[in-house]
């Protein structure tokens, strides 16, 4: 009744994908998913557009398309500037999303273009760069087909447990509210009035 995704072998990841998919499993086993599911769509064999899909990326290239799934976990890396930078510059050229600039003070992130991906932090050679933290971002509410919808992403980096906490908010809404065939990204628009 559901189907958890994930990237393969990815250098760039920046969490442990298996545990992110167990945390995931936990919860769907806790809300006791397949059997409320199949009860909701009444029948045990359901449609690919009625499967519940999780997508889980290693970092924000997303290769597991978590924009497009009912429920989006997209590993963070969060840079932040510290002292000793050597003003080479690698960190400016090594951001794919333009984001970094080199000031008389060292790199300045653009916070608003910045996507926690961490490449800067691995290329700068003096550690001036360093993690601030790391977390997941969450994305909930996308799906393809005659409809398609991106997911929405949380506006806040989520540390485990809120993960676990806002899957399951989300399953219990699509379970409690949702109408048979209904997608979690169709009754969030209806809830919101998108």
């Amino acid at each position: 009744m559901y189907i958890i995704e994930c990237c393969r072998n990815c250098p760039n990841s920046l969490l442990d994908l298996e545990y992110v998919a167990a945390l995931v499993k936990e919860v769907f086993d806790a809300a006791d998913f397949n059997l409320r599911q199949r009860e909701r769509l009444q029948t045990d064999r359901p449609l690919h557009h009625q499967i519940f899909r999780v997508g889980i990326a290693g970092c924000p290239n997303s290769c597991s398309q978590p924009q497009i799934k009912d429920f989006g976990i997209q590993g963070q890396l969060i840079p932040q500037s510290a002292e000793g930078c050597v003003f080479c510059g690698k960190c400016v050229l090594a951001c794919p999303d333009g984001a970094i600039t080199m000031t008389d003070s060292g790199p300045d992130i653009n916070r608003n273009m910045c996507l926690n991906c961490g490449i800067c932090i691995r290329k700068c050679p003096s550690g001036a760069l360093r993690a601030a933290g790391t977390g997941f971002r969450l994305l909930a509410g996308g799906k393809l087909g005659r409809r398609p919808r991106l997911a929405t992403p949380e506006p806040d980096i989520a540390d485990e447990y809120q993960v676990k906490e806002y899957l399951s908010q989300k399953l219990e809404l699509l379970l409690q509210e949702g109408k048979p065939g209904e997608r979690l990204g169709q009754l969030l628009e209806k809830i919101n009035g998108a």
